[in-house]
């Protein structure tokens, strides 16, 4: 955890880049979509992690472990967004150096430093944006709660469409020969298939 922080503190460090204007507006609505695509990324995983513990596992639903596991995933995806952040400053640095050595400003090279260090900041804000919901108590029992919901429905629906299936079987004129073996069939629920054909987080990569 240590490291974890110390990487997202790095970004923050004094820049020798040249500053371009930014669009104060445009980062704070990248960085509200961000954390809305964040929202739903994460509650997709926290429903995977509730079905694989309560079938795979066997394990009754604990509130704390998904709320370890939301704040696990939170710290992973500021990471990412880290990661985008260091590549934006990286390319910007290799275009300065390009510009110092050609002696010529462009309006196409200042318009690219521009954008590469909008999307820097940006990224950077997001990182810092995730770090901190990651302490808001209230935020990781929302993602929680709607990941025990979603997870439940899921499961529910499994069960009713193979009821509804048997039930339709019963009108068959063989299904008295084949009771026994449906009825095995339903004993058999493939539960754990929802946790391996749901997909999982997508991480919220801004552009």
């Amino acid at each position: 955890m240590v490291n974890r922080r110390s990487r997202l503190g790095s970004l923050f460090r004094r820049s020798s880049l040249t500053l371009h204007p930014l669009d104060a507006a445009a980062v704070a609505r990248s960085v509200d979509e961000g954390v809305l695509i964040t929202r739903l990324a994460l509650t997709m995983a926290a429903k995977n992690f509730i079905i694989v513990e309560a079938l795979r596992e066997n394990q009754a639903f604990d509130v704390e472990s998904a709320r370890v596991f939301v704040r696990s995933e939170l710290i992973d995806l500021a990471l990412e967004q880290v990661s985008y952040a260091r590549r934006m400053q990286a390319d910007s640095a290799l275009l300065e150096g390009k510009k110092r050595k050609s002696g010529t400003q462009t309006d196409e090279v200042s318009d690219q430093l521009t954008l590469l260090t909008q999307r820097r900041v940006t990224y950077s804000a997001l990182a810092s944006e995730l770090t901190r919901l990651r302490g808001e108590p209230g935020f990781v029992d929302e993602v929680v709660e709607a990941a025990r919901e979603t997870a439940w429905n899921d499961v529910r629906s499994n069960v009713e469409s193979r009821l509804d299936r048997v039930a339709g079987s019963a009108t068959e004129a063989d299904y008295a020969q084949k009771r026994a073996g449906r009825m095995m069939a339903l004993r058999h629920i493939d539960l754990q298939a929802l946790g391996r054909n749901t997909p999982g987080r997508a991480s919220p990569k801004l552009r």
